[in-house]
């Protein structure tokens, strides 16, 4: 997709922005910063692999009986507990 009139112009426009206020971040800075998703797990976006799983019958009954996304919810489950397991 092409880039707007209105969107280029914002570019060049953005280079005359004066930074003077914002300080250069150190090496020792840089080294310290973590990816937004360990400190927001809303932009946490994993890999996703196929798996094949053995359930017992009634726990995938309860986790269908919720509608639409089953699979998601297992996921969520699984990882409130990976993350409260402390491994």
């Amino acid at each position: 997709m092409p880039i707007s009139k209105k969107r280029l112009e914002e570019i060049k426009a953005f280079k005359n922005t004066d930074f003077s206020d914002c300080p250069e971040l150190t090496d020792e800075q840089l080294a310290q910063m973590k990816p937004s998703h360990y400190r927001n797990m809303a932009n946490y976006k994993p890999i996703k692999k196929t798996v094949n799983v053995r359930l017992d019958a009634d726990v995938l009954e309860w986790l269908q009986n919720a509608g639409k996304g089953y699979q998601t919810r297992m996921n969520a489950i699984l990882r409130e507990a990976m993350l409260h397991s402390g491994a």
